[in-house]
């Protein structure tokens, strides 16, 4: 390679070798297809080779790519161990950005009201959430660490991650006093569920089969639309009781059953086991996790 070879190409080559194209690999790095070309275009033109077949179907690796793409792969982990690894050599202070990745219900409503207390434990460091319905890629340094509701009995895979289990994220159905008022038997409401996207989702199947499969007034492919359309009293709805029992417009139905839950896990790189910053704010979520499920026992 030559001496003038920008790491920001190399960068746009990795995400277009991946992605198997321009489109994937603008929307994975935030930027437009055009921006992409443009530094794929650079790349082979210093390098003086093709890299990439460009196809209908999308971008193939040449033999010239492959064997970059190996050698450029080989540098990005490495990088990116270093960078992991910096939390070890910091002072006994907890300082610098904390990267941690969730879902949304956990994000908006678990993590994001409770942090005032860790900023006030940790003036020195910072806080960016990584709101997604995707796994953020720990390896790749998409997030420092991950707190994610899983389905129960499911294992958190990768041998480079530690998990720890913190127990279930306990549900309960809620509705509108209003609602619950018109209706004492609570199968005669109106519900709101997933939709098809979540076929395989266990607590979805459970609460349609708790109405005898009667098809749900609303069908939402995630909870914050189901949550919203509760609160306006538009049916009842299945939330984790950190969020529904914290919300004055809804109240918890009573002598419902109650759905399984889900598990929850914090997991984060092995190379981050040493990080002052890391592990400072895992056991944070940790403490806030085993508050929360005393308040709602």
């Amino acid at each position: 390679m030559e001496n003038d070879l920008d790491w920001n190409d190399l960068k746009f080559f990795l995400a277009v070798a991946r992605g198997g194209g321009l489109t994937p690999a603008a929307q994975a790095l935030g930027t437009s297809a055009s921006t992409v070309s443009r530094h794929v275009d650079a790349l082979e033109a210093r390098l003086g080779v093709r890299l990439f077949m460009r196809q209908q179907r999308g971008y193939l690796l040449t033999d010239e790519g492959s064997a970059l793409f190996g050698q450029v792969a080989e540098v990005e982990r490495a990088t990116q161990a270093v960078e992991r690894s910096r939390g070890r050599l910091d002072g006994g202070e907890v300082s610098g950005l904390i990267k941690v990745a969730t879902s949304e219900t956990l994000g908006n409503h678990l993590l994001a009201p409770n942090l005032a207390g860790f900023v006030a434990q940790h003036p020195r460091a910072q806080v960016e959430l990584v709101v997604s319905r995707h796994l953020a890629d720990l390896n790749r340094r998409e997030a420092d660490l991950a707190l994610r509701m899983m389905e129960p009995g499911s294992a958190i895979v990768g041998a480079d991650y530690i998990a720890h289990p913190l127990g279930k994220v306990r549900f309960g159905l809620y509705a509108t006093p209003v609602l619950v008022a018109a209706h004492p038997d609570w199968r005669t409401m109106p519900y709101l569920s997933w939709d098809e996207s979540w076929g395989d989702y266990s607590m979805g199947n459970w609460l349609i089969a708790q109405y005898g499969g009667r098809e749900p007034l609303l069908r939402a492919n995630n909870l914050q639309a189901q949550y919203a359309a509760a609160c306006s009293g538009l049916g009842l709805v299945m939330l984790p009781h950190f969020l529904g029992g914290a919300d004055p417009l809804l109240e918890a139905l009573p002598g419902t059953p109650e759905p399984a839950g889900r598990d929850l896990w914090i997991v984060y790189h092995r190379d981050l086991k040493a990080s002052r910053r890391v592990q400072a704010m895992r056991r944070y979520i940790e403490e806030l996790v085993v508050r929360l499920n005393d308040a709602t026992h």
